[in-house]
């Protein structure tokens, strides 16, 4: 089945589920008019509910009759699992319970309730080795022991409610009232120990078939008290889990924190406890049950999420990824299919895939050349990558030989949770204008990347690691700027501008410092054109998403009666928060508007200063043309500057008053500021949903969803202002054509003012430093997750092609320090080896020693002068030479990485691929599908588990993660939701895939199948994987 495939996916689960064969219910009507609702109701669960409990205390007859029901009957097939659980009272008491609605009567003694959930074993089994097995092991409560003669010792309806009259009979006329019915008080009277159920349970027949679960209300009431305190925390930690009947998900993340302050179990799971039908208003009713469970809906499934319980359980309304990928269906895989074109003439098969894909992460495993990377190569192509050069399979040395060309025979379609699909032939790359869906990185990618940054660098590196920095920048510090190098221009647009200016001065000869901007070409256009399609898809299918609509039931006078008074009083509280978030936002437009002005404000001021160095540069120009005129004409007679700088400085100022303000304010915790108005009203909202009725808060659900969804929508859309956005990219192509720009390098330079120019090179590496300051607090609160991972963003002065250059321009045949190939290139090397740039002396002696060697044949100890116009090509002018070297152009701000504080050149091969695997997996906020060849290679065990494990399961929340790996442990120990395994058939040439959870029987052997060592590898972790 296809739900099978998908491998563990999010699911409803409600473990402890009454029936009219219950002890105690409160379902309508005669026996058959009970049960005919009670089956009804559960085929109208909501359609997330998978799987329940059948929990009729002690008694398996009712969980009998459901079967029936959907085996014989064809009845619930909307419900994946129907589990039994039999419900014991433990011989551990506490201080005194209240009689409940259920019936429960005032006792001195509460006992602790004791669930056990079985496997799917057929009631007569549970009958015969269960509950037969314990019959001898009860026990009565003190207060019944004097009835013991009425007790037959063996638990039959007959024979509790014989018990529970006797019981009855007993007490005082005036007290009777308060007791329940006869067979319920019966019960009640009934102990056992836990020794007693352990012993039971320890039959081959329940081996690996049973959970433990202990009630928690019941366990609260046992006090912490000297002789208590050992039974009470052996009790609970004996357990499994732990069961709960919460009335929100607030109160359920309240009972659970006690537990886990207790230093007790606190794998609590939320259930109904229900005992009357969804449409009444008591909490124990079918259906409220806040438990989801990212598993296969089987008991294999439970016991999965049990061992990873924080990323496989949630409570609530609906987990956090569910409603990420909803939002963002165009951004996650739903299925992959490679088929052979219809009327191919090949014969051998090689392809017949058609295989849904997790929204988590999927583990592609297999043996080696089992067809894992020609998966992940597919799922790539199909998503339009642009890592195509690093395919190992499809590529013209395996299936796209030119000689038989398989490839060119076969298809691949990925189909998107938009239910949109993307095809492409194997024989064919995407258009290089098209608009990357899914980043690949596969293990050529790596290992060249590797090599680049072993050898000294990389542009692609550079490149990602420039975008992966914007992407932590706040929005309101990204200036409108859609890029980091768009941000960059701009932050040192005048820093640039100060530099040409002082470059000036050096020399006359002005050279462009940036090429024509990308946005000029014809590929930038189609991709801003295929950015806007997709834009324009996305919208579509957000609208295709809209959240269907609930009716008002405040118009109904019943729910008029239930719940009106709290829904009008969320109505409300909404309504506060809504201002809240107004006035919020209000505050971040007026920061994010005056940090603009002092930005601005700053360039203005700069700009200015600029403009009167080059009018005094002028004036100085002008003197000798007037003293040439003959005339006594000062040149501030003819030309005159006035600057009066005080209103652009009151308005930076006031710029930076208002940032101050406004982050007061935002930041304030006082009781009337915005964070403290926030947390009182979204409290009183949550107190208030939980007094509301079914159909109420499902609507108060409804508007909370369609808010969220037009919130995406107008994101989407958005405007001029809002980068990537419909409106703004609209905007971007109608302004192509405005956009071409010139902007300057700087190339030359003189010694007197090169100390000038490093300055502004060390202030331009000041605003670098300042850009990277949120990734790089990203990176160190990944310290939080226990995670080594000594990472650190740098900004050095770097040099860069200076070799290049100067050889460009000098004549290596004239006799000179430079004279001869090889000779002259050593010698830049130690001169460039020897150098440092960080402070503005070691730049100056740099320059003035290539000065020097310019002037001296210094390759002897007689240091002959040369003439500089001999020493460079006829094409070059001599002063260009020196332009550039003392010009600094060779000199700029780069980011950098290190890892454990040292440079990525200088770390090992394993390193550096950490590092790689880190930076894409943890550190960018990309959320296309990722698709990753071998993560774990060169990598040791210790720093797969420390660090390459974390960083996978934290890039899971928030995108699809498709891992190929020869190593199983790594997908177990990442508790992949769906394991892919490849196999491939070497004599028909054929690939074959088989997938599941991870928890499915026959996934985990072929996992063991071909973990290195089989099945001893696991031993040290049997527990881990249940062998």
């Amino acid at each position: 089945m296809q739900n099978e495939k998908i491998g563990s996916t999010w699911r409803k689960w409600d473990l402890h589920v009454h029936t009219p064969a219950s002890i105690v219910h409160h379902y309508p009507g005669g026996q058959d008019a009970a049960w005919e609702a009670f089956i009804s109701d559960l085929e109208a669960l909501p359609p997330e509910f998978k799987v329940i409990g059948i929990n009729d205390y002690v008694f398996v007859d009712g969980y009998e009759r459901v079967l029936r029901a959907k085996r014989e009957q064809g009845r619930l097939q909307n419900l994946d699992l129907i589990l039994p659980v039999v419900e014991l009272r433990l011989d551990k008491f506490g201080g005194i319970v209240q009689k409940t609605k259920d019936g429960f009567s005032e006792s001195n003694w509460s006992r602790i309730n004791l669930h056990v959930i079985f496997d799917e074993v057929e009631p007569a089994l549970i009958r015969d080795q269960f509950l037969s097995a314990i019959t001898r092991h009860y026990k009565l409560m003190p207060e019944a022991r004097d009835h013991e003669a009425r007790w037959g010792g063996v638990i039959t309806r007959e024979n509790l409610r014989a018990l529970g009259e006797a019981i009855i009979a007993a007490a005082p006329d005036d007290q009777k009232s308060s007791y329940g019915d006869p067979l319920t008080e019966g019960f009640n009277s009934l102990n056992v120990s836990m020794e007693s159920v352990k012993e039971a349970l320890d039959t081959p027949f329940f081996e690996r078939r049973h959970l433990l679960a202990i009630g928690k209300t019941e366990w609260d009431s046992l006090r912490w008290s000297d002789h208590t305190i050992a039974d009470k925390r052996s009790v609970i930690n004996e357990a499994n889990l732990v069961f709960t009947a919460a009335e929100s998900p607030a109160a359920y993340e309240r009972a659970r924190k006690s537990l886990t302050v207790a230093n007790v179990t606190d794998l609590l799971l939320d259930c109904s406890d229900a005992h009357w039908l969804s449409g009444e208003k008591d909490k124990d009713r079918i259906g409220n049950c806040f438990t989801w469970i990212k598993a296969d809906a089987t008991f294999a499934g439970l016991v999965q999420a049990i061992r990873e319980f924080s990323n496989r359980v949630y409570i609530g309304d609906n987990p956090p990824k569910r409603q990420l990928v909803e939002r963002h269906r165009t951004k996650y895989v739903s299925s992959i299919r490679v088929k052979k074109k219809p009327g191919s003439s090949l014969r051998d098969p090689w392809f017949d895939v058609d295989m849904p894909l997790n929204s988590d992460l999927v583990a592609i495993i297999g043996n080696k050349g089992s067809g894992k990377s020609a998966l992940s190569d597919i799922i790539a192509l199909a998503g339009d990558t642009k890592n195509r050069a690093g395919f190992s399979f499809l590529n013209d040395q395996r299936f796209r030989n030119p000689k038989g060309k398989p490839a060119q025979h076969f298809t691949a379609s990925i189909f998107w949770r938009d239910g949109t699909e993307s095809t492409r032939q194997l024989d064919e790359n995407p258009s290089p204008t098209s608009v990357e869906r899914i980043k690949y990185l596969p293990q050529l990618y790596l290992e060249t990347l590797c090599n680049e940054l072993g050898e000294g660098g990389s542009s692609t590196f550079d490149s990602e690691l420039r975008k992966i920095i914007f992407s932590h920048v706040p929005e309101e510090d990204r200036l409108d700027q859609p890029s980091m190098d768009a941000l960059i221009d701009f932050k040192v647009a005048e820093i640039n501008a100060a530099r040409q200016a002082i470059i000036k001065e050096i020399s006359r000869i002005n050279a462009d410092i940036f090429a024509t901007e990308e946005r000029m070409s014809a590929e930038f256009r189609t991709g801003l054109e295929k950015q806007l399609e997709t834009k324009r898809s996305e919208l579509v299918a957000l609208d295709a998403g809209k959240p269907v609509e609930v009716a008002d039931p405040g118009a109904s006078p019943e729910a008029q009666r239930e719940s009106q008074q709290a829904a009008d009083l969320i109505q409300q509280l909404e309504a506060q928060a809504a201002a809240v978030d107004k006035e919020e936002a209000v505050l971040r437009d007026r920061k994010g508007a005056a940090v603009k002005r002092q930005a601005l404000a700053k360039r203005i001021s700069q700009a200015i200063d600029n403009h009167k160095k080059a009018h005094d540069q002028f004036l100085q120009e002008l003197a000798p043309l007037l003293g040439e005129l003959g005339a006594e004409i000062r040149p501030d007679q003819l030309v005159s500057l006035r600057i009066d700088l005080a209103p652009v400085n009151e308005v930076g100022a006031a710029a930076a008053n208002e940032i101050i303000s406004v982050d007061s304010v935002l930041l304030s915790e006082e009781p009337d500021g915005l964070v403290k108005r926030r947390e009182t009203v979204l409290a009183s909202i949550e107190a208030t949903k939980a007094k509301l009725g079914e159909r109420q808060r499902l609507f108060i659900q409804y508007k909370e969803a369609l808010a969220a969804w037009e919130k995406a929508k107008n994101e989407l859309i958005g405007g001029k202002d809002k980068a990537n956005s419909i409106g703004w990219l609209e905007a971007e192509i109608e302004g192509l054509a405005g956009l071409p720009r010139r902007l300057a390098d700087l190339r030359a330079g003189r010694v007197e003012r090169t100390r000038q120019v490093h300055a502004l090179i060390v202030e331009a590496v000041n605003e670098y430093r300042r850009l990277y300051e949120p990734v790089q607090s990203f990176v160190q609160s990944a310290q939080q997750m226990d995670m080594p991972l000594p990472l650190d963003f740098q900004v050095r002065i770097d040099e860069s092609g200076f070799q290049e250059h100067f050889f460009a321009r000098i004549n290596r045949q004239a006799r000179g320090s430079f004279y001869g190939v090889e000779d002259s290139e050593q010698r830049m090397r130690d001169l460039l080896n020897e150098a440092g740039f960080s402070t503005a002396d070691e730049t100056i002696a740099f320059a003035e020693k290539v000065d020097d060697l310019l002037r001296h044949d210094r390759r002897d100890d007689a240091g002959r002068s040369t003439r500089l116009a001999d020493q460079v090509r006829r094409s070059v002018e001599p002063r260009e030479v020196l332009d550039y070297v003392y010009g600094l152009g060779y000199l700029s701000p780069r980011y950098s990485l290190t890892y454990a504080q040292q440079e990525i050149g200088q770390l090992s091969p394993g390193e550096r691929g950490l590092l790689l695997l880190v930076f894409y997996l943890l550190v960018d906020k990309d959320d296309i599908p990722i698709v990753i060849d071998q993560p774990e290679e060169n990598l040791d065990n210790q720093t797969i588990y420390k660090i390459l494990v974390k960083c996978i399961k934290a890039a899971k929340e928030r995108r699809q993660v498709i891992i190929v790996t020869h190593n199983p442990n790594l997908a177990v120990v990442c508790d992949a939701e769906q394991i892919i395994y490849a196999e491939c058939n070497k004599t028909e040439h054929s690939f074959t895939y088989e997938a599941g959870g991870i928890e499915n029987p026959k996934m985990l052997e072929k996992v063991i199948h071909i973990l290195e060592g089989t099945k001893p590898a696991f031993k040290n972790r049997s527990d881990k994987y249940a062998l």
